[in-house]
């Protein structure tokens, strides 16, 4: 009875991190750039002393080990549940400004944060700031090979290596760069992503990056099929609910009845 609360309550915790992060999703249907959030639940398993051994079962004539019982050493299944980013683009729209971009291919735009230092994003609905720099949606300075892009004085072209120039002079060039697990960054609001620890960004050569001026990259969110996965999500996490009340009264009655024996 206590593992079915147990296993009852794990479960809703998971099935309520999953609405959580649908909820995000769907809330970003129509950012710039969004890249949606998965959930992915593993299984694991728990061997003797604690060990971590990915669910293997012990063969049929192993020995129990002498003075421990049963219960504390056969391997528990346990359910584990982490989230990536879904990597997948979204669809281009088209915009006219000449200082919105898409990246058709690979890579992230690098920006500089004052707190966070570089965050990534693939929102390219850039703009210039009072001193001419060109800065993303949340004002952040998009980065260059050589730092901070200034755009200021005549008509900018950004070409589809990301080069950019004003007025036919080239003032520099988009800093696009990828990584190798692009699906472990982590999204830290206003359409930003932040690299796990120690995870360094790797630059990408001219030849890798694909720009498109006067275009943005539309999130990759589905709608309608997050919505239904939310939905589900709500009713397994109302049965968790159900499942815990029905096995608190049995439990109740089970201490009564113990109590009046």
């Amino acid at each position: 009875m206590l593992r079915t609360l147990r296993t009852a309550s794990e479960a809703m915790h998971r099935d309520q991190a999953r609405v959580d992060t649908l909820a995000n999703n769907l809330a970003n249907a129509a950012t710039t750039g969004f890249r949606q959030v998965l959930t992915r639940v593993a299984e694991t398993g728990t061997g003797p002393a604690g060990r971590q051994d990915a669910g293997a079962v012990p063969a049929a004539d192993a020995p129990a080990p002498r003075g421990v019982g049963d219960q504390a050493w056969r391997p528990r299944r346990d359910l584990d549940m982490s989230q990536v980013l879904d990597t997948r683009p979204g669809p281009l729209q088209s915009t006219g400004r000449t200082t919105d971009v898409a990246l058709t291919g690979r890579g992230f735009l690098v920006a500089q944060d004052p707190e966070a230092g570089e965050v990534y994003t693939r929102d390219g609905a850039l703009q210039l700031d009072a001193a001419g720099l060109l800065v993303n949606g949340a004002g952040l300075p998009v980065q260059g090979e050589g730092g901070p892009i200034n755009a200021a004085g005549g008509a900018i072209a950004i070409a589809g290596d990301g080069t950019v120039t004003v007025a036919g002079q080239v003032r520099g060039r988009l800093r696009v760069v990828d990584f190798a697990a692009p699906e472990d960054l982590r999204p830290r609001g206003d359409g930003l992503l932040v690299a796990p620890a120690g995870v360094a960004a790797e630059p990408l050569a001219a030849e890798q990056v694909s720009v498109v001026q006067g275009h943005l990259e539309g999130s990759n969110v589905d709608p309608v099929r997050t919505l239904v996965d939310m939905i589900a999500a709500q009713r397994a996490f109302e049965i968790g609910t159900k499942v815990l009340q029905a096995n608190d009264e049995m439990l109740g009655k089970s201490v009564n009845s113990f109590r009046a024996g």
